[in-house]
């Protein structure tokens, strides 16, 4: 108990009795509200125990931020938990905290602060400090309302640094409007005056107010220290830029730091660089990006490409537009970028498919005209006139430049086809050429000349006359064979249709007008005008001019003419006379057989059988043609029978029936010899005749049919192709489901092929291959028609024709050569996919040639190149670069080259041509391609006069090789170039 009461009257002596303790209390508060934190400290430790005091006293701690001041702040909550003073407790503790920088406790301290228990002076430091603690942590939304707050309340220290925070937060949310309202007001107060000037200067940048950053941010940059300094060179160089500063942009971008360089820095580095015109600076910078997918990478892919091609890379420019059209950030660059990829991948691969695809993208109303125009002037500079008419069709409206271009590539194309035959759409080229052009222009006057020629040789006979006689009546063509003998070609184009009249008043023109190209053969024609009408009196006329100025040894046509319209016009001796010159003439001369062969039947019908004997003794001596040694034989078989030497008539006969049997003629023969041996009284002669020699007696309608094809057949393999033309089409028309008909019409289509009318000769083999029969004409129509239509520049067709070929033949030389035919054509159908596929399998096949295996590498290659798989086409390029000798490995070094400089690898240029040139093994013109492009390397790099140098020493010593060569066109518009 004693111990107790001694601890209470210890206790007693350590603190003050309650008087004394409020005096203490008193003193200790006013010394605190003074700022004597230790002296307030030291009196309110003699009288703890109540929250006000030990309160008191940890505010004092707070203040001078002793040792333990947190840990006493800790007791004392736990302690009394909640005080009167507990309010400025958490006040001057965040403010501790804030100051130390625990801006997370520190919030939490502020917003636990109760205003209405704190002094009205302390609001502006409890608002800012508050918001401070969440915008320094990024809490832009939760500090903006205790920002504002500051504005609200009256002026204070707190009020600048808050409108900064307000312009700031603004700033980083790129509210470039709001952060500038407050900025404005911040910059006033000196504190923030320099950070105010520097975002403002950027949120002027950033509101494209340039002229603005120029004149406030020069002067800035002036005094800035370095941590902005470079941002703000960068702003202003941007600003000197977009206002076409160039200069002053080059000269405030070399102060931008070059050290740890983002995506950023190096997409401006590129622009600036770019802007100035030192694009492999620019593509440094750009290709330094190495994520160019967002935004920012299609303005830099799209820059790049630019720069790309004002280096001279073509090839990288290609790339880089192609990866900016297909990012979709800003679609106005989007479509320019896929238009000029297109428009590269045309000229370096000539590959047209990203044309096509922008147009099916973008439609032919925005650049389709365009497009087209350039597809078709390049390919008429290229000599491509069937690519250059494709492309002039789809345009809608021509300019007067694509109108003239138009004309010379239809034209042009025309041509093209007529050479190979191909006279049906050579006509529409040609009228197409001649649509913009007027009736007196020459050009105009050329190409409805061969539209009229062209509609002729298609047998559009009516349109050809109505063509030539437009030409005529305009004089067209003065001075120009094609124009001296217009009338003629009305003439005749008349007389082939049939309309005798017309044809000979258009021959009675041409003779009277002194023409002397064709005279001769209006002389003939105008006498088968009167022939053709029966007028036998006018064909006497005409045939007797014709004979006055055509020699018997130059063409017997005209005596022989002549001499028929005298027997039919009854005078049978007159017609003998005449054909008596024939014995004047010679084998080979035209229409001698013929006029033989007339001489002999026209001495029969006057009864001279000497002379006529003599003739058709001649005739089968003579001739090499079995069909005309038959008639010969049956002419002398005749003579015999006349003078009753009827031993050596059935010995002509017999000789008829051994030669051609089957035929009309040996049925004509087995006739006369029946009839002979009837008028001998000996027809079992006959019986026994026929069965000795297997013949038949009679004729059923199927043996006519054969006996009408077997003539037909033995006129077509004599080789007189215009007569088993004539005969085959009667037998078809005659025997339309004849057991021959296939037979009839392959024979057709060889005749047709063989006088040179590939066009009918395709119609006929195609009849063939669709006729579903086994017949092994088949499998040859199918090869010729691939063929001809190959010829005729039908490639689709060909490619359709190779194909079935390829699928149904039976020879393997044939299906070998359907293969070669699918690549070939495919390659020129313009189908590259299926060229190269065939191509890869000519390569595996085996049996293959060397040639023909380095044609399918060749086409395989340019196949890839058309499709823009380069990479792939440049290393078969290189395989066949190996051997420059071969017309392939030529055009494959060539491409090489062409491919370096396309790269701008001016030194690999250089050093291929001269190794070209010491390989080249004869193919000059190739050759001649590579030194245009040396030329063209040299202009690239300054080197004018080399480049004039080498163009006119191609000028002065290349022979072109080709009807087409376009060597020196080439050389004299670089040179034009070059000299203006």
């Amino acid at each position: 108990m004693r111990l107790i009461l001694a601890a209470v009257l210890l206790s007693a002596a350590v603190y003050a009795a309650p008087d004394e303790r409020t005096e203490i209390y008193r003193q200790a508060v006013n010394l605190y509200e003074h700022g004597m934190y230790e002296r307030a400290a030291n009196l309110l430790d003699k009288i703890q125990g109540d929250p006000m005091s030990d309160g008191y006293a940890v505010l004092c701690a707070i203040k001078m931020q002793s040792d333990g001041f947190e840990d006493r702040l800790h007791e004392y909550e736990r302690t009394w938990r909640r005080s009167s003073i507990s309010n400025q407790i958490d006040y001057e503790y965040a403010l501790v905290l804030f100051d130390r920088g625990r801006y997370d406790e520190a919030a939490k301290r502020f917003n636990a602060v109760e205003r209405r228990y704190l002094d009205e002076k302390y609001y502006p430091e409890l608002a800012f400090k508050t918001g401070y603690s969440d915008f320094i942590r990024g809490n832009f939304a939760k500090a903006r309302p205790y920002f504002m707050e500051v504005e609200a309340l009256p002026m204070s220290d707190f009020k600048a640094p808050a409108r900064y925070a307000l312009g700031y937060m603004a700033y980083c949310e790129k509210d470039f409007p709001e952060a500038q309202k407050w900025l404005e007001l911040s910059v006033t107060d000196p504190r923030f005056e320099a950070l105010s000037s520097f975002y403002l200067v950027d949120c002027r940048f950033m509101q494209k107010d340039y002229d603005y950053v120029i004149s406030k941010g020069v002067p800035l940059y002036k005094e800035e220290p370095g941590v902005r300094k470079a941002h703000l060179a960068r702003i202003i160089s941007e600003s000197y830029l977009v206002k076409g500063d160039k200069d002053k942009a080059k000269e405030y971008y070399a102060a931008t730091s070059k050290d740890n360089m983002s995506r950023s820095d190096y997409f401006y580095a590129g622009s600036v660089l770019y802007a100035v015109d030192d694009f492999k600076g620019a593509i440094a910078n750009y290709e330094k990006m190495t994520d160019r997918a967002d935004s920012l990478g299609q303005i830099a892919n799209y820059q790049l490409a630019n720069a790309y091609m004002k280096t001279g890379n073509n090839v990288a420019a290609m790339n880089a537009f192609k990866a900016a059209s297909e990012q979709k950030w800003n679609q106005a660059m989007q479509e320019d970028a896929m238009f000029n990829y297109a428009k590269l991948s045309f000229d370096l691969n000539k590959d047209t498919a990203p044309f096509s695809a922008y147009i099916d993208r973008y439609n032919t109303s925005k650049r389709g005209d365009e497009i087209y125009g350039y597809m078709a002037l390049v390919s008429l500079y290229n000599r491509d006139y069937a690519a250059a008419v494709e492309a002039y069709d789809k345009i809608d409206e021509l300019d007067d430049a694509q109108r003239s271009n138009y004309v010379k590539a239809y034209y042009l194309r025309g041509e093209q086809l007529i050479s190979s035959g191909a006279y049906t759409e050579a006509a529409s080229c040609m009228r197409a050429a001649a649509y913009y052009l007027p009736k007196q222009d020459p050009l105009g006057q050329l190409a409805r000349y061969w539209q009229a020629e062209a509609n002729y040789r298609s047998e559009n006979y009516d349109e050809a006359a109505r063509l030539f006689a437009d030409l005529y009546n305009i004089s067209a063509l003065d001075g120009m064979e094609e124009g001296e003998i217009l009338p003629y070609n009305v003439a005749f184009s008349h007389f082939k249709a049939g309309d005798y009249a017309s044809a000979s008043r258009w021959f009675d023109i041409y003779l009277s007008e002194g023409g002397k190209t064709c005279r001769n053969d209006a002389l003939v024609r105008r006498g088968d005008c009167d022939f053709a009408v029966r007028n036998y009196q006018g064909a006497i006329e005409s045939y007797r001019r014709a004979t006055k100025e055509i020699g018997v040894k130059d063409d017997l046509y005209p005596y022989c003419q002549l001499a028929m319209a005298y027997g039919l016009s009854g005078d049978k001796n007159a017609k003998a006379d005449v054909l008596g010159y024939v014995l004047q003439s010679a084998p080979g001369t035209p229409m001698y057989e013929e006029g033989l062969y007339e001489l002999g039947r026209a001495n029969m019908d006057i009864s001279d059988n000497r002379k006529a004997l003599e003739a058709f003794t001649i005739l089968k001596d003579t001739t090499n043609d079995r069909e005309t040694k038959a008639k010969a034989l049956i002419g002398m078989g005749m003579v015999y029978r006349n003078i009753t030497d009827y031993d050596r008539a059935l010995a002509s006969y017999k000789e008829v029936v051994k030669l051609l049997p089957g035929s009309q003629y040996s049925d004509d023969a087995l006739f006369a010899i029946e009839s002979i041996y009837q008028a001998r009284q000996q027809p079992e002669k006959y019986l026994e005749y026929i069965e000795q020699n297997g013949l038949v007696a009679g004729k059923s309608d199927s043996d006519k049919e054969e006996l009408y094809f077997n003539t037909a057949e033995q006129v077509f393999l004599s080789g007189n192709y215009v007569q088993a033309a004539s005969s085959l089409q009667k037998y078809i028309e005659t025997y339309p489901n004849g057991v021959h008909l296939t037979n009839a019409l392959f024979y057709l289509a060889e005749s047709y092929s063989a006088l040179g009318n590939k066009e009918k000769a395709c119609e006929y083999y195609s009849r063939v291959a669709d006729s579903g029969s086994g017949s092994s004409f088949v499998e040859a129509s199918l090869l010729h028609l691939a063929e001809l239509s190959y010829s005729l520049e039908r490639y689709s067709q060909a490619y359709v024709a190779y194909s079935k070929l390829r699928r149904e033949g039976k020879m393997e030389e044939n299906r070998k050569e359907a293969l070669y035919g699918m690549m070939r054509s495919a390659y020129r159908a313009h189908d590259y996919d299926a060229a190269a596929s065939a191509a890869t399998e000519v390569s595996a096949s085996s049996g293959t040639s060397a040639a023909v295996k380095r044609e399918a590498d060749y086409i395989k290659a340019k196949s890839y190149m058309a499709t823009s798989r380069r990479d792939e086409a440049l290393a078969l390029f290189r395989s066949l670069s190996s051997q420059p000798a071969t017309a392939e490995g030529a055009e494959a070094r060539y491409i090489i080259i062409q491919d370096a400089f396309d790269r701008a690898d001016y030194d690999a240029v250089q050093k291929a041509v001269f190794d070209f040139s010491d390989k080249s093994g004869g193919q000059n013109y190739w050759l001649a391609r590579a030194y245009l492009t040396l030329a063209d390397t040299f202009v690239q790099i300054g080197k004018t006069e080399q480049a004039k140098a080498t163009l006119e020493s191609i000028r002065d010593g290349y022979t072109p090789e080709r009807p087409d060569d376009d060597i020196q066109d080439l050389v004299q518009s670089r040179l034009y170039k070059l000299n203006n």
